[in-house]
């Protein structure tokens, strides 16, 4: 059994004047709001500003 790595991470819906903030990832084919992984000693507000 392999154990599991946990990550913690943010996700940010973004909204203004009714609209939700979004981008094309190339990458995976799709669209996502702005997320990633929160770093070491970081607090997720300031990795969702980061983001």
């Amino acid at each position: 059994m392999t154990d599991k790595v946990v990550r913690e991470k943010v996700l940010c819906y973004v909204v203004r004047d009714g609209r939700l903030l979004v981008f094309r990832h190339t990458d995976h084919g799709g669209i996502q709001v702005p997320a990633g992984s929160i770093k070491p000693g970081e607090r997720p507000k300031e990795a969702a500003l980061r983001e």
